[in-house]
């Protein structure tokens, strides 16, 4: 053990972070299927608010470790409310999308995150989005043209709720990123799932359907794989380059069409590899510019430091 955490220790921090967010690809796939079951009668409101109230329970043993203070200190609370709103919003609309598409196609979809970014930065964060980033935009929603295929086949309410989650889960993971800079991994995953529950609750009690036993099995289940998930994932984040792990991601395709294959029959076309293929060569590209971009930025800071 103490050999396995030096070797650990020896790793640069950019592969320790891709092993990590590796690893959160394969979890987050074994909650994807864990959530298809309930997800088949619950609506999503129910799904939002019971898929994160259960995995509360596997964050008690941060608090075993760390007392009952210590993971909820933040100076940053506003952020983090914020950021559980937009992915209480996000998280609903991914289980409208769960059941209806195919666990490769809602993920597929899932990687036009950048492209949402970029939108966002150009129109409301005023940026200076040049004609080269404008490009790759162009090209990641070809990408997703490709995998809808509008006026090919039907283009149902399961794509355009997987497509419209995406810029809510987009500016969660870009707000995640920022708080990693000053808050752990334990505390921005504890004030996720609180301001989710708080966020999910008054929808969930207004559609009230009341869980089965067996729904409740499956959602501590996907409790367990989305807290872990979440937790691996913030690590990666905290130690590694965000550009470093970008590529990753594309694995996640991978995991959740093998699962989708072996344990419900879904047979993804090969207009959704082709496309997920295209929206995965703009977001690198799109990454490789702002790490460019930013590039100056941190030699200029590096001069001037004492």
């Amino acid at each position: 053990m103490k050999e396995l955490r030096a070797r650990w220790a020896a790793m640069s921090g950019n592969l320790r972070g891709i092993i990590l967010v590796a690893i959160s690809g394969v979890l987050f796939a074994a909650l994807n299927v864990a959530t298809i079951f309930p997800a088949q009668e619950l609506n999503s409101y129910m799904m939002a608010f019971c898929r994160y109230l259960f995995g509360a329970f596997f964050l008690l043993p941060i608090f075993w470790r760390k007392g009952l203070i210590k993971p909820f200190r933040t100076g940053r609370i506003r952020l983090h409310a914020v950021r559980g709103a937009l992915h209480s919003g996000g998280m609903q609309l991914w289980f409208v999308a769960l059941p209806l598409i195919t666990l490769a196609d809602i993920t597929a979809l899932g990687f036009t995150g950048p492209i949402f970014i970029t939108l966002g930065a150009a129109l409301f964060l005023g940026e200076d989005v040049r004609l080269r980033r404008w490009m790759a935009v162009l090209v990641g929603f070809a990408g997703a043209m490709l995998i809808v295929r509008p006026g090919f086949t039907e283009l149902g309410i399961g794509v355009l709720a997987a497509l419209a989650s995406t810029p809510l889960f987009s500016a969660s993971n870009l707000m995640a990123k920022a708080l990693a800079h000053t808050d752990d991994a334990d505390t921005i995953v504890i004030w996720q799932t609180i301001f989710i529950v708080v966020f999910a609750a008054p929808f969930a009690v207004l559609f009230w359907q009341t869980p089965s036993w067996e729904h409740v099995g499956w959602f501590l289940l996907a409790g367990f794989f989305g807290t872990v998930g979440h937790l691996v994932m913030q690590y990666g984040y905290q130690v590694a380059e965000i550009s470093a792990v970008q590529p990753i991601g594309f694995l996640s395709l991978i995991w959740n069409t093998l699962f989708g294959f072996l344990l419900f029959s879904q047979q993804p076309s090969v207009w959704t590899f082709i496309g997920a293929a295209v929206i995965f060569a703009s977001a690198l590209y799109i990454s490789h510019r702002e790490r460019v971009r930013r590039a100056p930025v941190r030699t200029a800071a590096a001069e001037v430091k004492p």
